[in-house]
């Protein structure tokens, strides 16, 4: 098992695309499996995002941590923030089948997560969310 990745994010938008190259590197000098560059940067894009915009009352600066780590065949995400207690699991299912412009905005990159990882979890300790995605590598058809 290869050491995590662990990043610092802080919490403006300029601060994010460097965290995802980061992520690209370390992923890609690791021999990840098959999408699990596209997985995790899914995922910090969409939850550190959602954690700039909606985690903070205040304009002080905060910082987000990422954790990213390989075992066997298993990526795993984590992300911590010490923003306003947020369980993405709470998050009603969106109505797919109602026309674009008749849904409303937001929730759709939480159901990709929730649909596209095999786990999420989400706890809060000590003033901090914390959620940790789980992926397993698809297993290779058998001819």
């Amino acid at each position: 098992m290869a050491e995590p990745l662990e990043l610092r994010i802080r919490n403006r938008p300029e601060d994010l695309s460097p965290a995802m190259e980061a992520i690209s590197r370390w992923l890609g000098s690791r021999g990840a499996f098959a999408g699990a560059e596209y997985l995790a940067l899914l995922a910090v894009e969409e939850l550190v995002t959602n954690c700039i915009k909606y985690a903070y009352d205040d304009a002080l600066e905060h910082w987000i941590r990422v954790g990213i780590r390989l075992s066997g065949d298993e990526l795993v995400v984590s992300i911590q923030d010490d923003g306003h207690p947020f369980d993405p699991r709470s998050l009603p299912e969106p109505d797919t089948d109602l026309p674009v412009e008749d849904r409303p905005i937001g929730g759709l990159g939480i159901h990709l997560l929730r649909n596209l990882f095999d786990a999420l979890d989400y706890s809060r300790v000590d003033g901090h969310n914390r959620v940790v995605l789980r992926k397993r590598a698809a297993a290779e058809p058998s001819v």
